[in-house]
């Protein structure tokens, strides 16, 4: 108990996170248009019950932030002004469901598109409602004047029939007002555009808008994900959205209340389709608005204004989400945080102006004023219920629409429409007559004797464990899926998505509740296991992806082991790191450790070059040292081998061959040097016949000459 309230109180806190930046923007510059648009420029345009005024009936009510009850006060006084009936159905339609406030309040919660889609197809309802009229004759019942049948409408705001009351107060319930008399300078038009927008519209809608608020919080806690596809059945279709027309036509939320609760609804799996349908159906119904509407219009208007609203919703409901499904996400409104840090302080400050203006609209009306208002409006709603006759409304337009919804309706009880990558099943009296059905379309008995099911076996599921939200996105952490033990003792945060598709549909749709549930427990079963059998380290670095691989197949066998009808296809680890509160600590211990890696890393690179570089002079020095020893070598062997064949000329020729030895010498010995000689006996002139030795001796005996005194 003390948790689901803490889920609430959460989910409302985050309501108004994400709402009220959006929401204070909308009351500004519904605040401009009040002040600056000219007061009878609307009266002025929709005097004409034709085409024309009907269209800027449509386009002059979509940006004014009235909800229901407070347009009529309006439109009243429009009527009085010679305004068409035609022009004000329009104005009674496109006025409260939507508004420039509701608008940016639908950005921020649902997306761009969805901020289009809505106005536009208000304008649209407007339009074709309008156009119906033309030709709507008047009732010969309709009161004579606009004045009387609002003189018992509760909707309108006490501040409109108290003479004393604020007139900025009065100002909400005529949007023909004229400020221009109480401010002509244009710091004072600002500043009254300034109250009207925070204060006149605030107080408009504040009580609407606090009960919207915190609804949306019940339901975001109190109902669980995927209730309206999973628990309900109705994840697309008429269904759903039959049930938010029943849902939103007595309810009495504003266009900007009702916004958080329908997003609230398609966070718990409403289809978008479906949640425009109550954003349009909500707001400009409830049971004392149909009332007043009958009585200031007449009841066949009011069975045109009804029928246009429920037809065109449906219609346009159904072609969002044939089309654009995909392209309108909610996320949720927990996670608070996850914005950065200016976008997040915008955002709260802008809740906390919100309260603020919210508690000092509830002090400047008065607490009992409040009360006695939601409790008048409470009464009223009960006697407008208790006078509604609904026999008085299926006529005309209303009867044939009732007729035609309801024919409608009736074709998905009977038969099964199997789209391309989906299979059938059919069952009669709870027996499974029919499965594996190919595409195409199929009958069966209507419920609760027979029903159809098309299961997608074409869709990659996916769980995530350790969050929420999508794999791209931003991530909510679920503490108690995230967080586990490794075989060395310490704790290891993990974000995980396991992917799996359908292999048997009539399993998997009748033979297993919660497959999603299933393959969470089973995940966090054998992650459980496996991590406790390896040190943190090595799921970090080297065993991440082993890990993964591990994980699929040993989730692979148990799921098919327990035969639930599916199959996983991958599993990935996107995270892995340390808690929060340790992970500092560890990414600088896992930082020194890659520093350590990496002055290993390069020591080792700085020694494999030295000692390539070493060896490499070593083996160079070796070669060099190789090649001068075998050329001594052969230079040794020929001279070896030139000395042999001398001594072998020698000891045939002993003297021959030592003159020659002699001579050579000599040659080899005088050849360089400048030589200088000597001779006095010479008497100074003519040639000088230099000789060795003898002549007769040197050459006829071939021996060693004998030096002779006075030689050189």
């Amino acid at each position: 108990m003390e948790s689901l309230l803490n889920s609430i109180v959460w989910e409302t806190v985050g309501v108004f996170y994400e709402a009220s930046v959006y929401l204070l923007a909308g009351f500004f510059v519904a605040g401009l248009l009040h002040v600056y648009l000219p007061a009878d420029l609307i009266a002025r345009h929709l005097g004409r019950n034709d085409a024309r005024s009907v269209g800027l009936a449509a386009l002059f009510g979509a940006p004014i932030p009235l909800c229901s009850c407070g347009v009529l006060p309006a439109a009243a006084s429009l009527q009085k002004q010679g305004a068409g009936r035609a022009p004000l159905v329009s104005f009674l339609i496109s006025t409260p469901e939507t508004g420039v406030d509701s608008v940016a309040l639908t950005y921020g919660l649902m997306g761009p598109v969805m901020a289009v889609v809505r106005p536009v197809v208000a304008v649209v309802t407007a339009l074709v409602a309008g156009i119906a009229s033309i030709g709507v004759r008047e009732d010969e019942t309709a009161p004579g004047s606009s004045a009387a049948a609002l003189s018992d409408d509760a909707c309108a705001d006490p501040a409109c029939d108290d003479a004393s009351a604020p007139a900025a107060g009065r100002d909400s319930c005529d949007e023909t007002h004229a400020p221009g008399a109480a401010a002509s300078s244009p710091a004072h038009r600002f500043f009254h555009s300034l109250e009207y927008g925070f204060t006149s519209v605030l107080d408009d809608i504040a009580l609407s808008l606090l009960v919207g608020m915190l609804l949306t919080g019940v339901l975001a806690g109190l109902l669980p994900d995927n209730f309206f596809d999973e628990v309900l059945g109705w994840g697309s279709g008429i269904m759903p959205m039959l049930a938010m027309i029943v849902l939103g036509l007595p309810l009495y939320l504003c266009a900007s209340a009702s916004t958080p609760v329908a997003a609230a609804l398609m966070v718990k799996g409403l289809s978008p389709g479906a949640a425009l349908v109550f954003l349009l159906v909500g707001p400009a119904t409830n049971l004392a608005t149909m009332t007043v509407v009958g009585q200031l219009l007449g009841r066949r208007l009011l069975g045109v204004y009804l029928g246009a609203i429920i037809l065109v919703s449906l219609m346009a409901g159904l072609l969002v989400d044939a089309t654009l499904a995909d392209s309108i996400q909610v996320a949720g409104f927990g996670d608070l945080g996850q914005d950065v840090d200016a976008v997040f302080v915008l955002k709260a400050l802008s809740a906390v102006g919100l309260v603020l203006l919210l508690l000092r609209s509830f002090v400047r009306k008065g607490y009992r004023t409040v009360w006695r208002d939601a409790a008048e409006q409470l009464l009223q709603t009960g006697r407008a219920l208790k006078a509604f006759r609904p026999g008085n409304l299926l006529r005309g337009p209303v009867l044939a629409a009732a007729v035609a919804i309801a024919a409608v309706a009736s074709v998905p009880a009977f038969t099964l429409i199997v789209d391309p990558g989906q299979r059938g099943i059919i069952q009669r009296f709870g027996r499974v007559v029919a499965a594996d059905l190919e595409p195409g379309l199929y009958f069966h008995l209507p419920a609760p004797f027979g029903r159809g099911t098309a299961v997608d076996v074409g869709l990659i599921r996916q769980v995530t464990v350790g969050f929420r939200g999508g794999v791209n996105g931003a991530r909510r952490v679920v503490d108690e899926q995230a967080f586990y033990l490794t075989a060395d003792g310490n704790v290891i945060d993990i974000r995980a998505v396991v992917q799996y598709r359908v292999r048997d549909p009539a399993v998997y749709a009748l033979g297993v509740e919660e497959t999603p549930a299933v393959v969470l427990g089973l995940a966090r079963r054998e992650l459980v296991s496996l991590l406790s059998r390896k040190p943190i380290d090595r799921i970090y670095t080297v065993d991440r992806r082993s890990t993964e691989r591990e994980l699929r197949d040993r989730l692979a066998r148990r799921l098919a082991s327990l035969g639930i009808g599916s199959e996983i296809l991958d599993v990935r680890l996107l995270d892995v790191h340390a808690p929060g509160r340790v992970h500092d600590a560890f990414r600088d211990v896992a930082s020194a450790l890659e520093d350590r890696q990496r002055d290993i890393h390069v020591a080792t690179g700085a020694a494999t070059q030295s000692t390539t570089a070493a060896t490499g002079e070593a083996e160079r020095i070796t070669q060099r040292a190789e090649g001068r020893a075998v050329r001594e070598m052969r230079r040794a062997e020929g001279r070896s081998a030139a000395f042999r064949d001398t001594a072998a000329v020698h000891r045939t020729s002993p003297g021959v061959t030592e003159a020659r030895l002699y001579l050579e010498t000599l040659e080899r010995s005088l050849e360089l040097p400048r030589k200088y000689i000597y001779m006095p006996e010479a008497d100074g002139g003519g040639d000088v016949d230099l000789w060795i030795g003898a002549p007769s001796s040197d050459f006829l005996n071939l021996g060693a000459p004998e030096p002779r005194s006075g030689q050189r």
